[in-house]
């Protein structure tokens, strides 16, 4: 039998609503005794299934009630609705659009604004929401070819060309409600964000991609952090605004005019750094030399490098006093399995040691990072075994213009427990998912605040090509598909 929170979300699903009184939920019960014959008690007329078929020439099994909505707007602006093929569409909108589809319920109706380009709409709302419609705004788009196509997980999406003034009063006139409004970086963000603030079911704002023009620092201020990702949640106007794909606002980075003082690592915990390299003779003593005025020890696993990677880096040791281990392993008995190396490199660190970083050897700290990072450490409590560093991708071979994508998050600093030890998951992208992890501060200047940190330095450019690096993707993403990894 259907309980009441199972009649409830069935009416916010398909009809956008809750039930009228206890009385309808029991009644409901009583008659349909299955998700499925209430959906049908919804869907069976033969009234609706010729509607749908006749204007969208869409199989019965994709219809919906929130698209018949979206429907009645398309047809509003006097269009007739075409299936056609699925557009392309940017790889962050999935992501974006699982911030509310994701929730308890099937969103009646997202909205996209913005040209799409790379991936298609099919990987913009996840499987299991045939309650949901996606209305496309393409202002790109001929006015007089609006159309209609089924996702493959059954969502309907429909694409229109019109302004923000006109969808407002589509919207009205339907007395439709929003549940997801995503901004793809079009011209023109917050005209769009001003004109269907008032048919949002949640107040809350997703801009896709950067920057966004109209967003700017003065207008934005810091609050409450995100409870999902630990990240401070900008506003905008009354309206919580969520990023997809990088920061809300351009970050720079620009060193301190005069050098922070050193601060004294005896009185703070045992940080010991640990890396895994392999022919990085070119960078290893730059990464090195940029942690070893804070380290207590350094743990190097070399997974098979035919150049000098190893020496440098025991010569390196040598000269900063810093006890080490290093360690030559065999590349291919780690089976292209990052996960496995860096744990690998992790058993190199003895007891006494409190945290450990681990960095690549493309990457590096700045003097300014030391003392915040011992800082956090320091101030750790004891349920917080792991750290998520926001990381400064370098595009150039400086350090100028601007970090993208940022802030890159990177669960990099752990807290060394050998008796239960903090290990990475994931052949590929690897990461910390056994353990809980916290995010520390971003980089606030864009909009007048603190730099905050500690941040990774990722120096793309400075070792690589630009040949070399899309190799190195590349590499990458065969070993992901190798290892069954999306």
């Amino acid at each position: 039998m259907l309980t009441e929170t199972e009649v409830t979300q069935l009416y916010r699903n398909l009809l956008g609503r809750d039930p009228e009184d206890a009385a309808t939920i029991r009644d409901f019960q009583d008659y349909y005794q299955t998700l499925d014959r209430g959906r049908k008690a919804v869907f069976g007329s033969d009234e609706f299934n010729d509607f749908y078929a006749r204007v969208t020439g869409l199989p019965t099994h994709a219809r919906d009630l929130a698209a018949s909505l979206a429907l009645g707007m398309l047809r509003q602006a006097s269009a007739q609705p075409a299936p056609v093929a699925s557009p392309p569409a940017a790889p962050e909108v999935a992501r974006a659009m699982r911030v509310i589809l994701d929730q308890p319920g099937a969103a009646r109706l997202a909205v996209a604004v913005g040209e799409p380009a790379g991936q298609r709409l099919d990987d913009l709302v996840p499987l299991g929401h045939r309650g949901a419609a996606v209305l496309h705004l393409a202002p790109g788009f001929p006015a007089a070819a609006p159309w209609a196509g089924a996702l493959e997980d059954g969502t309907t999406l429909f694409r229109l060309a019109a302004g923000p003034a006109q969808v407002a009063e589509i919207l009205a006139a339907q007395d439709a409600r929003i549940d997801a409004l995503c901004l793809l970086g079009p011209p023109g963000g917050p005209d769009w964000a001003q004109a269907l603030k008032p048919h949002l079911a949640r107040r809350a704002l997703i801009l896709v991609g950067r920057p966004h023009a109209g967003f700017d620092a003065p207008a934005v201020s810091t609050a409450v952090a995100d409870a999902h990702h630990g990240e401070p949640v900008q506003h905008w106007q009354g309206l919580r605004l969520h990023h997809i794909g990088g920061w809300l606002l351009p970050v720079g980075y620009q060193p301190p005019s005069k050098p922070p003082p050193a601060p004294d690592r005896a009185a703070y915990p045992r940080l010991a750094i640990a890396t895994i390299v392999r022919n990085e003779a070119v960078c290893i003593a730059n990464m090195l030399r940029s942690v070893l005025p804070i380290a207590s020890f350094c743990a190097v696993l070399d997974t098979g490098s035919a150049d000098a990677t190893l020496q440098i880096a025991r010569d390196v040791l040598e000269a900063s006093g810093v006890p080490g281990a290093l360690a030559q392993g065999d590349h291919a008995a780690f089976d292209d399995d990052f996960a496995a190396m860096r744990n690998a490199a992790l058993a190199l660190v003895p007891d006494g040691i409190d945290w450990v970083l681990m960095l690549d050897g493309d990457e590096e700290l700045e003097p300014e990072d030391h003392a915040p990072l011992l800082r956090l450490i320091a101030g750790a409590s004891p349920s917080q075994h792991a750290f998520a560093l926001p990381r400064y991708n370098y595009t150039g071979a400086d350090k100028s213009g601007l970090v993208t994508p940022y802030p890159d998050r990177q669960v990099r600093l752990l807290r060394h427990m050998p008796g239960r030890p903090v290990r990475y998951q994931n052949p590929v992208h690897e990461t910390i998912r056994s353990t809980p992890h916290s995010c520390v501060p971003l980089d606030e200047s864009a909009m007048g605040g603190p730099r905050n940190g500690p941040h990774i330095h990722h120096l793309v450019r400075r070792f690589r090509t630009p040949a070399e690096e899309d190799a190195k993707q590349q590499r990458y993403r065969e070993i992901a598909a190798r290892h069954g990894i999306g």
